[in-house]
């Protein structure tokens, strides 16, 4: 698909606190951006061309009026960008990438991912049930703590409404003050055999260190998935 590049010139509007070093950027858009759920921008400030970063837009080509990127602080770029006041302006830069859908596939989604990488998938997440598209999805997403789950609220919401959504969360680090019942431990074989069914048929979505996602290519293979079902979104160093 032939899309155009195009810069555009945004208004901060909204800022939420995800965790307590995630936070959600909402910027207006007077006129609807085309991209589509997966894809990302390049952002950069106003007055430091040089400093920008790549991001997934985790809102969705539904939503006209907005899109939003949803940041972790971990580098010069996030530290100056969680300083940033309702109604600065950044420039995006975009669409790029090839982490994407579209209501032309049938395929049921596998979306794996850990940490601040949920981001890239929430666009897809929210544009499949917005749409109330047939796609079945299954999300298996690792963090280190309770406390570090991003969309925690909207992803209980949308698995409730949705029975074609649903999730796993393994907690890595895990401590008893948590009260966590749930999964715990790294990604592995087991666990990915354990959660996804008819392995060999899906279409399966990866991002985060190219160490994660090497990895788990390795894992889903070893199930018997195949190369070409899988799309990555690695990050770099």
């Amino acid at each position: 698909m032939n899309q155009t590049i195009k810069e555009h010139k945004l208004k901060l509007i909204k800022i939420t606190n995800e965790t307590p070093d995630v936070k959600a950027f909402r910027f207006e858009t007077l006129k609807p951006i085309n991209y589509l759920p997966g894809q990302f921008f390049m952002v950069r400030f106003e007055d430091d061309p040089k400093l920008q970063r790549a991001y997934s837009i985790s809102s969705t080509p539904t939503s006209k009026d907005y899109i939003e990127i949803t940041v972790r602080l971990v580098g010069v770029f996030t530290h100056k960008l969680f300083k940033a006041k309702i109604n600065d302006y950044l420039i995006f830069k975009g669409p790029f990438g090839k982490l994407i859908f579209t209501e032309e596939m049938k395929d049921n989604l596998v979306m794996i991912s850990g940490g601040c990488g949920l981001s890239a998938f929430m666009g897809i997440i929210r544009y499949c049930n917005e749409k109330k598209l047939p796609n079945k999805i299954s999300l298996i997403y690792s963090v280190r703590t309770p406390a570090d789950i991003i969309f925690r609220e909207e992803l209980e919401k949308i698995k409730s409404e949705n029975s074609n959504f649903d999730y796993i969360i393994t907690i890595t680090r895990p401590k008893p003050e948590d009260n966590w019942n749930g999964c715990t431990g790294r990604i592995s074989e087991k666990l990915l055999k354990q959660n996804i069914k008819d392995i060999e048929t899906n279409l399966y979505y990866l991002c985060g260190p190219m160490e994660f996602v090497k990895s788990v290519i390795a894992m889903l293979e070893t199930l018997g998935a195949k190369k070409e079902q899988i799309k990555t979104d690695i990050w770099g160093s």
